[in-house]
């Protein structure tokens, strides 16, 4: 049958091992549920974590004892009703495996089971739930690659779903089993390394080696399904934002065996709008294209019997598929035990989606404006505190997201093997410290070739290979000469000093700080990242049509006096000759350099003076895009071309009563009790409609239908030569899609 053209899919987990509700989930009730709620695609287990499968016959594991569901049947039943069966399997959790097999288990430097479950730092792990099996260990040969072919060869799925697929780099999680000692020996002639140290060369190996164990591991596990079944699906969970980020290592590792991403977005209610569009995005940048599956939890953060209000579940999916992902519902037996209220919410969205399906499936990318991801980067340029690097990134992407920007992600990678994708104006690099010689020598042609880039901090300053420039990648380019990262704590934009005031900054403030406090708030009172400051200079060698929009003013003290001793910014000091922004004409093109990390700041303090530093020279040296939008910035404008001509417009409204997110303050020397504790995530209640959107499209002269494919209605306008199609939606409750269609 093969996967929808546009995947609505509802995810049913049984997870516990005694199967308290497992009971009441068989394969009508879930067919009854899919159809409930308009989903085109149904994801059960094939086998849990307890090693237990559910389907008869299995020659690898016992059935589950309570079990009432029969995937076999399940997956017979969903396709006489046109729905697609995918099935978890393979995943590195198995608890049966450890009991027959306790040395086949991931074990820690010192000797203990890693496991996938959550335990407390002080408590022993013994005989646990969730270990995780080691694909270097015999489980591979006898489990692994068995289980895919048998669940291939009995449920015929259209999609293998490898969840949980586990095997990471960080001590803290690295496998030092007998196995992985021996083959890492074998293959490089070094023994595993057992401490922290990036300056170690077996270290580094490690690092990469145990990437290479897992995208090895899953390509095999593709080859053997998709030689029983060419056509099955190959699904991987990158869990873009758990694990620190590293799934999407392997996700870009093994890319060429995985059909499909699944991003899982289980953060998502502690993270705010954005997330979910972030990580979808991300998520098919390391794909290199191709379909992505992000998830919205039916249930309220953690709290799996519980369902959320109505506008958390619509406004996920919403967002999920503005994002250009495609939706998964995910809900636990638990929950469809004790509170069903999510699976209304669910019915109604996946019902508004399967009467937009024929446009949805047919939108294209709007490339505009790109942030840069490297996950070398990620993985070394910090190591091990990637979370500034991915704040850095977030950062910019909210800054565009925020201001109604058109904007996608491209991989390093990407760059490397293809160049810049066509159609982008502008490529933004954020903090991106360690770029390849291919990936340099490639921006820098395309932006000799008229393009735009723009970076942040020390982009370029590593090479892959580990070793340094000692410059910034593309110096010449950036008109600049680099002379190292002042580590200031605190550090102030002076906007006044280099003449370009009236032209970039009118209406701002003279100075703009950078740096904040620590939260940690131990050794120091100052966050070590957000005061970093590079240090870089003009001269004739580097560089004479460089202009500097931003010179570096230092702060007068180490921390400010005001309010609270240590926690506030102190005042500007004495203006430096240091650029802090600087422009230059290279080729065709253009770049644009900021000396700090500018996205971080955003991320971190959502002050609209971080954006206005990035946009207000941006849009000046690009062409204004196709699609412009007056709203606020809680509306989100997800703008995509159509076959056939014409635009898909998303507007997701996140304007929310009620919705917030709280945080401690930090550690302090003398505390006191708390006064609340500090500890709030609370859900979206209600969405505020927003009175009017105003767009804005370039388009050819000739006569348009604008549609409001939700709420109902259309518009026919003519656009004359020179003017732009503008209109005008009066009124925007959650979410709005307009087809922007050339008349007849």
């Amino acid at each position: 049958m093969g996967l929808p053209r546009f995947i609505r899919a509802l995810q049913v987990n049984i997870e516990d091992p005694f199967g308290f509700y497992a009971e009441e989930l068989d394969a009508d009730r879930i067919v009854e549920l899919a159809e409930r709620v308009h989903a085109n695609t149904v994801i059960v287990f094939a086998r849990d974590a307890w090693g237990r499968v559910f389907y008869p016959g299995s020659k690898l594991y016992p059935r589950h004892p309570r079990a009432a569901l029969d995937a076999v049947e399940l997956s017979r039943k969903l396709r006489e009703r046109g729905i697609s069966p995918v099935f978890m399997a393979v995943h590195t959790a198995n608890r049966y495996i450890y009991r027959l097999h306790p040395s086949w288990a991931q074990r820690t430097r010192d000797g203990e089971p890693i496991v996938l479950e959550n335990i407390p730092l002080e408590e022993r792990v013994r005989d646990p739930h969730w270990p995780q099996i080691c694909p270097n260990s015999p489980a591979m040969e006898e489990f692994f690659v068995p289980e895919i072919r048998e669940v291939v060869e009995k449920l015929k799925p259209d999609a293998v779903h490898l969840d949980s697929f586990r095997y990471l780099p960080d001590l803290s999680k690295a496998c030092y089993c007998q196995y992985c000692r021996a083959r890492f020996r074998r293959e490089t002639g070094f023994e595993l390394p057992a401490t922290l140290n990036p300056e170690d060369e077996a270290y580094r190996l490690a690092w990469e080696w145990r990437y290479r164990v897992a995208a090895e591991a899953i390509r095999r596990l593709s080859r053997e399904a998709k030689s029983l079944d060419p056509g099955v699906a190959i699904f991987y969970n990158n869990h873009p934002a758990g694990w620190a980020g590293r799934g999407n290592r392997i996700l870009e590792e093994a890319r060429d065996a995985i059909d499909a991403a699944y991003a899982e977005g289980t953060e998502t209610d502690s993270r705010g709008p954005g997330f979910l569009t972030f990580i979808t995005k991300l998520s098919r940048a390391l794909l290199g294209g191709g379909r992505v599956l992000t998830t919205r939890n039916l249930f309220f953060f953690l709290r799996v019997p519980q369902s959320p209000p109505a506008p958390t579940i619509r406004q996920g999916i919403r967002e999920i598929v503005a994002a250009g992902g495609e939706p998964v519902a995910v809900t636990f037996a638990s929950q469809l035990s004790t509170d069903t209220r999510a699976l209304d919410a669910l019915a109604e969205v996946y019902e508004e989606l399967e009467s937009v399906e024929d446009y949805l499936a047919s939108q294209r990318p709007l490339n505009y404006v790109a942030l840069t991801y490297s996950t070398f980067t990620h993985d070394w340029a910090l190591h091990p505190r990637p979370e500034y690097y991915i704040g850095e990134v977030l950062g910019l992407a909210m800054m565009l997201m925020h201001n109604h920007v058109p904007w996608s992600i491209v991989s390093e990678r990407t760059i490397e093997e293809s160049g810049i994708p066509e159609g982008y104006k502008a490529l933004i690099a954020g903090s991106m410290v360690a770029v390849s010689d291919e990936a340099e020598e490639r921006m820098g042609s395309w932006v000799e070739g008229g393009g735009v880039l723009v970076a942040t901090h020390q982009f370029g300053y590593m090479r892959r290979d580990f070793t340094y420039r000692h410059n910034l990648a593309l110096s010449e380019a950036f008109g600049v000469c680099f002379e190292g990262v002042q580590k200031l704590g605190y550090l102030y934009y002076d906007l006044e000093s280099t003449g370009a005031y009236g032209e970039y900054w009118s209406g701002m403030p003279r100075y703009i700080p950078f740096g904040d406090h620590s939260t940690a708030f131990r050794r120091d009172r100052r966050d070590p990242m957000l005061g970093e400051n590079v240090k870089i200079m003009t001269s004739s060698r580097c560089g004479v049509s460089a202009r500097i929009l931003a010179r570096v003013r230092l702060a007068r003290r180490a921390w400010g006096y005001e309010y609270t001793l240590g926690r506030s910014t102190p005042p500007p000091g004495p203006l430096t000759e240091m650029p802090g922004i600087i422009m230059n004409r290279y080729g065709s093109g253009y770049t644009l350099y900021y000396s700090v990390r500018l996205g971080l700041h955003y991320d971190r303090l959502g002050h609209p003076d971080y954006a206005q530093l990035l946009l207000r020279p941006l849009k000046k040296l690009i062409p204004p895009p196709p699609v412009e939008a007056e709203a606020p910035d809680t509306v989100q404008v997800e703008p995509y071309r159509l076959d056939g001509g014409g635009y898909l417009i998303h507007l997701v409204n996140h304007t929310y009563n009620q919705r917030f997110l709280d945080a401690p303050i930090g550690a302090a020397r003398q505390p006191l009790p708390p006064f609340d504790p500090s500890y709030s995530i609370h859900p979206i209640r209600w969405v505020i409609e927003v009175p009017s959107v105003r767009l804005a499209l370039r388009v050819e002269p000739g006569s348009y239908l604008v549609r409001r494919l939700i709420g109902g209605g259309e518009e026919r306008i003519q656009v004359k030569p020179g003017e732009r199609l503008t209109y005008t939606l009066q009124g925007l409750g959650e979410y709005e899609l307009l087809a922007v269609l050339p008349a007849a």
